[in-house]
C-alpha cells in the first residue's frame, strides 16, 4: 500500500497537464474568468461533462468522488454531502445561494429536495464559509446552480433534452430545459422525471424498499436591462421512495418554492453590483405506513440575501444582510421533533486586497438566531432561545509566479445550537434511536487553519490543502448505555465536548500525452480525515476512510473513453460502539461520441459502474451493514441541445 502511495504522488508531481480555468463562482462573487490561483478557499465546480458522468439520484452521492467529500449515503435517494467529516447542521446546501428550505438536516432519511438532473453546475467550498452563508456553513457550502433566472440576454431559443437508462433499477430518467429570449425578455421551462425499481447490490442480492419515483417541473421568467435585470421563478419537487430502513416505509414528499433574483450595476457607485435574492417553500413530507401516514413534517420559510458587491484594481468583496425564517412541524407516531418557528438575522461582510503578488483577505459576521419552541403535549411547555454569534476570518495568498499560489486561512466561527439539538425527545426510527435534546447547549466555536498550495500551467492542474479544525462545545449524539422501554432503542443524548479534526484533500488533473492525434489525461484525487473527541481521545462516528482515485481519459476527434478506480482503505479509525468497515475498490468504464452541427449537438453516452460488482459498504452510512453500495450498473443516455 505505500509503494502505491509513492507512486500515485508522484503520478500527480512530475505530471503535465490541461489548460483549465475556473468559472466564476457565483457563491463567492469572484468576476468572470477569475484563474484557480486567484481563490483562498478551497473551490470546485463541478458541470458539463463531468457533472454528467457523477451524476446520481441523490446529490450527496453526485459529490461523493470529490476530494474531501463523501456521502451520509441512506440508500440511493437519500444522501446529503460530507466534506472533512462534518455533515448535517454543519454543511449549508444551497440553491442558487439561498437554503434549500427543506427537511434534510433533521434526520439522514430525508431528501434534499432538488432533482440532480435539473441542475446546470455545483459548486463546493471545503472548509469554513460561515461569513457569508451562516453558521450553519463551519463545514462547508455546496450551491445548487440552475438558470431559470437569467442575468443576461440571449436571443432566440436554446433547448436541451437527456435521458438514460439503467441496469441496477431498471430505471428510466429524463430531462428537459427550454430557454428562449425576445426584446430583452428572458424565458425558461424546465423538468424531470425518473422511474427506479429496487436497486440491484451484490451477490445477485436486491435492496429492499429502495425504490424512487421523481418528478419536477420549473419555471422562469426575466427582464434584462441595460444595468441589471430582474426576474422569478417556480418550481415544484415531488418524490415518492423507499426509506430502506423500514421495508413498509415510503416517504412521500413534495416543495413548492419560489424564487426572485435582482441585480442593479450601479454607475459611478461604489459598488459594483447590489444583489437581491429571495426564496419562498412550502415543504412537507409524509411517512407512510402502507397506505397509512405515520408521521408527517412540514417547514414553511424563506430567505432573504441583499448584497453589495465592490471591485476595484485591487479590491473586491461582497457586504450584505441576510434574513431566514422558517417554521417546523412534526406529528404522527414518530415525531421526535417538537413545533417552531427559527429566525436569523444577520450582517456580514468579506474583502479581498490584492498588492503585487499578495492577495490578503478578511471577513466579519454577526448573527442573531430566535428559536421558539411550541408548547405541545408531547414537548411540554413552549421556550425560547436567543444565541448571538460572531465569527471573522483572515486569510492571505502569495503567488509564486504565475502558475502557482500558496495561501492560509484561519477563520473562528460561532454555531448556535439548533431545535433538533436542543429539543428532540423521541424514537428516531431512521438511525434506530431513542434520541433527547438538552435546551442547556451553549454555543459551539470553531477555530479552523488551512495551507493550500495550487500550480495551474497549460497541462496541469494541481491542488492540496491541509486543515485542522478544533471545536469547543462540539455538539454530537453519545449514547448513554441505556434503552428505551418503549421503543426499544438504545438512548443517545446530544451533549457537548472538545473535538479535532485534521486532515488533507488533493487534486490533480494532467495531460500525460498526446497519442495517435488524441489526448490521454489523468485526473488522481485523494483525501483523508481524523476527528476526535479529545475529552476522552475517542474516534468520532462515521468519519470516512482515506480514498484515493485515479482516473484515465482518452481524447480523439469526437470521442472520449475514461476508466476511473476509487479505493476506499478499511476504517478502523471506530469510536465505541461503532464497527470497523473493510476497504474496497470500484471501477468504472464509460464511453461518450459527441456529433456537433452548426444548429445542434448530440452527445451519447455509455458508462459501467462498479463493473467487477463489488460489495462496498459507506463507513459514513448509519444503514452500512444493511445497504451496501450498488452492483454492477449498465447506463446508457443521450443528451441533445439545439
Amino acid at each position: 500500500m505505500k509503494i502505491l502511495l509513492i507512486a500515485f504522488m508522484s503520478a500527480n508531481l512530475f505530471s503535465q497537464s490541461m489548460d483549465v480555468k475556473v468559472q466564476n463562482i457565483e457563491i463567492i462573487g469572484h468576476k468572470e474568468g477569475s484563474s484557480l490561483l486567484d481563490f483562498i478557499p478551497s473551490v470546485v465546480k463541478l458541470q458539463g461533462q463531468e457533472l454528467q458522468k457523477q451524476r446520481e439520484t441523490s446529490l450527496g452521492d453526485t459529490l461523493s468522488s470529490q476530494a474531501g467529500v463523501s456521502s451520509t449515503q441512506f440508500g440511493p435517494s437519500a444522501s446529503r454531502p460530507v466534506i472533512r467529516g462534518l455533515d448535517g447542521a454543519r454543511i449549508r446546501v444551497l440553491q442558487n445561494s439561498l437554503g434549500t428550505l427543506d427537511a434534510s438536516t433533521q434526520s439522514v432519511d430525508h431528501a434534499v429536495s432538488v432533482d440532480t438532473l435539473t441542475l446546470d453546475s455545483i459548486e463546493i467550498v471545503r472548509g469554513p464559509m460561515s461569513l457569508l452563508y451562516g453558521s450553519s456553513a463551519v463545514g462547508g457550502v455546496v450551491n445548487l446552480v440552475t438558470n431559470r433566472i437569467h442575468h443576461e440576454y440571449e436571443a432566440g431559443l436554446h433547448s436541451q433534452i437527456l435521458t438514460q437508462g439503467e441496469s441496477v433499477n431498471n430505471g428510466i430518467s429524463s430531462g428537459m430545459a427550454f430557454d428562449y429570449g425576445s426584446n430583452k425578455w428572458m424565458f425558461h421551462i424546465d423538468g424531470s422525471t425518473r422511474n427506479l425499481q429496487n436497486q440491484d447490490v451484490p451477490k445477485n442480492k436486491e435492496l429492499e424498499n429502495s425504490f424512487n419515483k421523481q418528478d419536477s417541473l420549473a419555471g422562469g421568467v426575466s427582464r434584462v436591462f441595460d444595468r441589471g435585470s430582474l426576474g422569478v421563478s417556480y418550481n415544484v419537487f415531488e418524490t415518492n421512495y423507499g426509506t430502506v430502513a423500514e421495508e413498509d416505509v415510503t416517504i412521500d414528499l413534495k416543495q413548492n418554492r419560489y424564487e426572485l433574483h435582482g441585480e442593479y450595476r450601479p454607475y459611478g457607485s461604489m459598488f459594483s453590483k447590489i444583489r437581491l435574492r429571495s426564496a419562498y417553500s412550502d415543504y412537507v413530507h409524509q411517512e407512510l405506513e402502507g397506505d397509512e401516514v405515520g408521521t408527517e413534517f412540514k417547514n414553511k420559510g424563506d430567505e432573504t440575501r441583499l448584497e453589495f458587491l465592490n471591485t476595484s484594481n485591487n479590491r473586491s468583496g461582497v457586504s450584505g444582510l441576510q434574513a431566514k425564517s422558517t417554521n417546523f412541524k412534526a406529528s404522527g407516531d414518530e415525531a421526535f421533533l417538537p413545533e417552531s418557528d427559527n429566525q436569523d438575522f444577520a450582517l456580514f461582510t468579506y474583502q479581498e486586497f490584492i498588492k503585487d503578488k499578495n492577495t490578503f483577505s478578511f471577513g466579519l459576521r454577526v448573527e442573531n438566531s430566535k428559536i421558539e419552541k411550541k408548547e405541545s403535549v408531547t414537548f411540554g411547555d413552549g421556550q425560547d432561545k436567543e444565541f448571538n454569534q460572531y465569527s471573522s476570518s483572515l486569510g492571505y495568498l502569495y503567488k509564486l509566479d504565475k502558475k502557482s499560489s500558496v495561501s492560509t486561512s484561519f477563520s473562528y466561527t460561532q454555531r448556535a445550537p439548533n431545535f433538533q439539538e436542543l429539543f428532540s425527545n423521541g424514537a428516531h426510527v431512521a438511525t434506530g434511536s431513542f434520541e433527547v435534546g438538552d435546551d442547556s447547549l451553549d454555543k459551539e466555536n470553531a477555530y479552523a487553519l488551512e495551507v493550500s498550495y495550487k500550480r495551474q500551467t497549460k497541462a496541469n492542474t494541481f491542488t492540496v490543502s491541509v486543515y485542522s479544525q478544533l471545536f469547543k462545545n462540539f455538539i454530537f449524539l453519545s449514547p448513554t448505555g441505556n434503552t428505551d422501554a418503549g421503543s426499544g432503542f438504545d438512548i443517545f443524548n446530544y451533549e457537548s465536548v472538545d473535538a479535532r479534526f485534521y486532515g488533507f484533500d488533493l487534486e490533480n488533473k494532467n495531460l500525460l500525452t498526446r497519442y495517435n492525434s488524441g489526448d490521454l489525461n489523468l485526473t488522481t484525487r485523494l483525501d483523508y480525515v481524523v476527528a476526535k473527541n479529545t475529552d476522552s481521545g475517542n474516534y468520532l462516528p462515521r468519519i470516512s476512510p482515506a480514498r484515493f482515485t485515479l482516473a484515465l481519459e482518452y481524447l480523439k476527434d469526437s470521442w472520449t473513453t475514461d476508466i476511473e478506480i476509487k479505493h476506499a482503505l478499511r476504517q478502523n479509525n471506530s469510536a465505541p460502539n461503532e464497527s470497523e468497515t473493510d476497504s474496497y475498490t470500484l471501477t468504472d468504464i464509460g464511453y461518450s461520441y459527441n456529433i456537433f452541427q452548426e444548429t445542434y449537438g448530440v452527445n451519447i453516452f455509455a458508462r459501467v459502474k462498479n463493473i467487477f460488482d463489488v460489495e462496498a459498504r459507506n463507513h459514513v452510512s448509519v444503514i452500512k451493514d444493511i445497504a451496501p453500495l450498488a452492483g454492477r450498473n449498465f447506463l446508457l443516455g443521450a443528451q441533445v441541445q439545439f
